[in-house]
């Protein structure tokens, strides 16, 4: 019978003092293990010391604590700051993320669940106005679904987000040719002698017939 110890030989901190551990097993034939007790009290320590030198001077990696959860029920993310810093006797230096290349980098990133969210309420993008002016309406769908994005009925009906909406409410604007203009002077007469329901007079004198076939149309009563 004798003792038989396995175990890392890696020590327990990078730098400094740290603790290099084993397991210890009483082995008879290298085969079956007995209790410690059979092999007698000359038993090995499991633990020994080590040191990896000063930890002064060394560049690591430090990461800072995590933030808060993205959202408060279902899956989220968190971050946290992770940077390559040196450190001296009393303070730390803060390095280029190069310099902790050939280290492994902490994860600066990482997933988050809290609690169930339940059912919730999800809505499309909204639609194209209907209208560019003087007021249309705009729609987009509007579904419950639980978490995992299936349809459900327990979304309170209070709190649904409305389906439509009116948009571009503002009054047409009429587009500007840039040909329309008054060759004449006296095109006021014209407007006046109601000569504008001829093509002639209309083009001579398009800027003031314009102003006023748009203010007759302003004017007409609707059906």
């Amino acid at each position: 019978m004798f003792f038989f110890f396995f175990g890392s030989q890696q020590c327990s901190a990078e730098c400094g003092s740290g603790v290099r551990t084993r397991s210890v097993v009483c082995m008879t034939n290298h085969i079956s293990s007995l209790p410690l007790e059979g092999c007698g009290h000359n038993r090995p320590t499991e633990s020994t010391p080590c040191d990896n030198g000063p930890c002064l001077g060394k560049v690591e990696w430090f990461a800072g604590s995590w933030t808060q959860c993205s959202i408060e029920c279902g899956s989220g993310s968190q971050q946290r700051e992770v940077i390559c810093i040196r450190k001296t006797e009393n303070q730390f230096e803060m390095l280029n993320p190069h310099e902790c290349a050939f280290l492994q980098r902490p994860p600066s990133q990482q997933t988050c669940y809290l609690k169930p969210c339940g059912a919730k309420w999800f809505s499309t993008e909204w639609s194209a106005c209907s209208k560019s002016c003087e007021g249309g309406f705009r729609i987009r769908e509007v579904r419950c679904l639980s978490d995992d994005m299936s349809p459900s009925t327990k979304c309170d009906p209070q709190l649904k987000p409305v389906e439509k909406e009116s948009c571009n409410t503002q009054d047409c604007v009429p587009e500007i040719d840039e040909n329309c203009k008054d060759n004449y002077y006296n095109c006021n007469v014209v407007v006046q002698a109601r000569l504008c329901v001829y093509t002639y007079y209309k083009t001579a004198c398009c800027v003031s017939c314009s102003r006023v076939a748009n203010r007759q149309s302003v004017d007409l009563p609707n059906p």
